[in-house]
């Protein structure tokens, strides 16, 4: 398919190199900054939020046991939140910013490849999907891993293209740059490889070839020390679940981020693939490649995940883009036409997107604020459930500025002993205190929630022994009791 020349004064705008990117960037940005401070931090968040606050001591202790493949990462969002404080927004900021920059990106490449239409119409649709906004509004590297997938994409396209050394040297540092963020991204190098393949058939030179794998190699050898290290963390994808054969339809058709957006993309993108042209091949290897790759590794490592693959999204949209270039040869109804569909398609699932609440999440914003309302001086605090340290976490954030509570204890789920906090001395002698305590219970069930759902029953026992329950407010897969102190006897 040859690039779109588009003639017209009404076209002339979006010919301009700098219109694509800018006008594909701005759409995802305003989009993705709707209502992004509504829905309240979860988990993961909460987890770069107690990395971002850490000290440089603190950082460098946790990463020897955990998280060390994101240690770039928090190493960033520890300057940002200093920065920048650590709002929902502002903690979600990067991620926003990086998918703006990804749908620039994607729509930049597409007019490399294809011709400003197919770049444009490449860029708005990826700011139109749900799962951009899911990720771009949440406190996690995934939108700046699909930001430098695609920055790490276009680098290879200048390079085949322009034939152009600093180019190579640009895709070597992006490389890098995704392994910081995201090693398992590094899957998309096959994808790579093949766009410099066909290019070097195109040339009949290997020279290509050659600057290709100088690149990738000065990459792979300064992250061969992260990559080594990381391998002792392994355990920590152990809650990946492997896709059975069956439901691999549906999964794809699910990861951006509706079923129906999934089914206008695929669909597009086989006719992209049917008429696309020689570089077809190249965003088929990305867009693909990826997951079969990582499917495929299932029985040796659990790494196909939904978060983890996101960065073939830009390849989706491309081939979805130029597919559309091939039904209609001109800027026409149809071209138009797609991005609203796609965003009718999609609009239940933005706006679920968007609640306050989402599923499998407990309202700790609404739990704190019953404590900040009735809330007394000597009050203390404990959690039982599944991830205490997560609803510990919440409660403290959405207190905003009032002193937090002094623990008791977190205890796991049906945990016989819980994690007593040292100041009672590792016992249970925070229990013979005569405080008030607001008790934490995150275990998900209906709106019949008791107090002490899921707690093993010894704990529970103790507590019926020392407190009454005088008061239970429940919210989405949590509930808050007020524990009293009984009355002493004589």
């Amino acid at each position: 398919m040859a690039a779109d020349t588009g003639t017209g004064l009404g076209q002339q705008w979006w010919r301009r190199p700098a219109a694509v990117p800018l006008a594909a960037g701005a759409l995802t940005l305003v989009v993705v900054l709707i209502a992004a401070g509504r829905r309240q931090l979860w988990r993961d968040e909460f987890a770069t939020l107690d990395a971002a606050r850490m000290g440089l001591r603190e950082l460098y202790a946790l990463v020897q046991q955990k998280d060390l493949v994101l240690l770039p990462y928090y190493l960033g969002m520890h300057l940002w939140v200093r920065l920048f404080g650590d709002s929902e927004v502002a903690l979600r900021l990067p991620s926003i910013i990086a998918v703006a920059i990804a749908a620039a990106l994607t729509a930049l490449q597409g007019r490399m490849l294809y011709g400003p239409r197919v770049g444009l119409l490449a860029g708005v649709l990826f700011g139109l999907l749900p799962v951009v906004t899911r990720y771009g509004q949440e406190a996690r590297p995934y939108g700046l891993v699909i930001a430098a997938v695609a920055a790490a994409g276009l680098f290879v396209v200048w390079a085949t293209q322009r034939h152009s050394r600093a180019a190579w040297i640009y895709y070597a540092l992006m490389l890098v740059l995704v392994g910081w963020l995201h090693l398992i991204a590094l899957v998309v190098l096959p994808a790579h490889g093949l766009l410099v393949l066909l290019e070097t058939r195109r040339r009949q030179s290997w020279q290509p070839v050659a600057w290709w794998m100088g690149a990738t190699a000065a990459a792979v050898a300064v992250l061969s020390p992260l990559v080594w290290l990381a391998k002792a963390q392994s355990g920590q994808i152990a809650w990946i679940q492997p896709v059975a054969v069956g439901d691999l339809s549906e999964w794809m058709l699910e990861l951006p981020g509706a079923i129906g957006v999934g089914g206008v993309l695929l669909g597009l993108g086989i006719l992209g693939c049917v008429g696309g042209g020689p570089r077809v091949g190249y965003l088929a290897a990305w867009a693909l490649g990826p997951l079969i790759l990582l499917w495929a590794l299932t029985p040796i490592m659990l790494l196909f995940t939904e978060r983890y693959v996101l960065f073939v999204l830009p390849a989706w949209c491309l081939l979805a883009a130029a597919g559309v270039q091939v039904a209609a040869q001109r800027l026409s109804t149809f071209t138009v036409a797609v991005p609203v569909l796609v965003l009718l398609v999609g609009l239940s699932s933005h706006l679920a997107l968007r609640a306050p609440v989402t599923q499998f999440e407990p309202d700790l914003r609404g739990a704190a604020a019953v404590i900040d309302q009735q809330r007394r001086a000597g009050d203390l605090v404990a959690y039982t459930g599944p991830f205490p340290w997560w609803a510990s976490a919440g409660i403290k954030y959405y207190l905003q500025e009032k002193p937090p509570l002094a623990e008791v204890f977190q205890a796991t789920e049906g945990q016989a002993t819980p994690n007593y906090r040292p100041w009672c001395g590792g016992q249970a002698k925070c229990l013979d205190t005569r405080a008030r305590i607001w008790l934490i219970n995150t275990k998900p069930s209906s709106t019949r929630l008791t107090s002490f759902a899921g707690m093993n029953p010894e704990v529970e026992k103790a507590l019926r022994a020392r407190f009454v329950v005088t008061h239970v407010d429940r919210f989405t897969d949590v509930s808050v009791s007020l524990l009293t102190p009984r009355p002493k006897k004589g």
